[in-house]
């Protein structure tokens, strides 16, 4: 019997100090309710060191990194700080349990990402800081916080951030580099409105264009936009209630030589339908050729017959008239193209 109540003792104890706080987390505490983050993350650091935390240690440390965060932030949004406190707080939210703490960390994080938003920085620093909202919505999400103040701080920064850079976006004169920053845009606020309208119009007014960026933008195209292997233009192009006809061109740009095949093209709706076009005329596409006489002789681009297939030399072109036939209902969203190099997308407009 004495055995007994000896180990419910022991254990009870055992639970008793695994939740004690020591001496540094203690100070640590204080210091965050004090608002002297740096000074509670070392106090944290320093029990952590010492092995002898809390059930609630990470909820205050991870707390700790995300307000001194919030306040660097604060007063400059483009602190090399950020990105080691944000990396240090992310190591440890799998141990952040309570929904309080998690709203906490959570608001503080979103306030950093908006004040990264905020900052009329480069896209990669506009994207941190919308990736850090994301983040914390998720963190809310998972603990069953309370997510809706969180999203109403990413839709602040979203208007905020579209009202700043739109009217500069649609005030381009050259219709490809308009397009792209409207493309830029668009990764940060797909559902926004007015920028839905803006892209529309875009698209409208750039169906026979290359979208190819490059050199036209004035800066490196982003991956996150510049992104097909096959880019798409229509010359011409008719679209009715029951088909779509036109003369569809094909710039390659996968690295690799690929046969085209009419088959492999598709007309996608704004429901998501498909249909497959077929060729409905004459096409051509470029090849290398040699001319001249024996001795003499001399490589040129040359436009050849296509016919159901051709030879799509990388950078090089293609055009084929194509046709799609569709029932009631279906709207034209886009054209794709996909085989095993690449895929491309030509979006048309409503």
């Amino acid at each position: 019997m004495k055995t007994r109540l000896l180990i419910v003792v022991l254990a009870a104890a055992a639970v008793l100090l695994a939740g004690c706080k020591g001496t540094n987390e203690k100070r640590g505490d204080e210091h965050l309710q004090a608002g002297r983050y740096r000074n509670a993350i070392n106090s944290y650091l320093e029990a952590k060191s010492k092995g002898k935390i809390s059930d609630e240690f990470y909820d205050n440390f991870c707390l700790a990194l995300m307000k001194a965060a919030e306040a660097e932030a604060k007063k400059d949004p483009m602190s090399s700080l950020l990105g080691g406190y944000f990396e240090q707080t992310v190591k440890f939210l799998g141990e952040v349990n309570s929904p309080d703490a998690a709203e906490k960390i959570a608001t503080a994080m979103a306030n950093v990402g908006q004040s990264q938003a905020s900052a009329d920085a480069d896209l990669g620093t506009t994207l941190d800081g919308f990736n850090k909202i994301d983040s914390a919505i998720s963190l809310a999400k998972r603990l069953n916080a309370n997510v809706a103040s969180i999203q109403a701080i990413r839709t602040q920064a979203e208007n905020a951030y579209v009202s700043r850079v739109l009217p500069e976006a649609t005030d381009e004169d050259d219709p490809v580099v308009k397009e792209y920053n409207l493309l830029k845009i668009e990764l940060i606020a797909p559902n926004n409105a007015a920028l839905k309208e803006a892209i529309n119009k875009s698209r409208l007014a750039t169906r026979g264009y290359f979208l190819i960026f490059g050199d036209n933008i004035g800066e490196k195209a982003s991956p996150l936009v510049d992104k097909w292997g096959y880019v798409m233009a229509f010359p011409t192009l008719n679209i009715t209630a029951s088909g779509l006809t036109g003369e569809l061109q094909f710039w390659a740009s996968t690295g690799n030589n690929t046969e085209l095949e009419v088959s492999k093209i598709k007309l996608v709706s704004t429901k998501g339908d498909e249909v497959i076009a077929k060729q409905s005329g004459s096409g051509w596409c470029e090849a290398e050729v040699v001319v001249g006489k024996k001795g003499n002789e001399k490589i040129e681009k040359k436009k050849t017959p296509f016919t159901g297939k051709g030879k799509l030399m990388n950078e090089f072109q293609c055009s084929v008239n194509v046709s799609f036939a569709y029932g009631a209902g279906f709207v034209p969203d886009y054209v794709e193209y996909k085989d095993q190099y690449g895929v491309g997308r030509k979006y048309l407009g409503q």
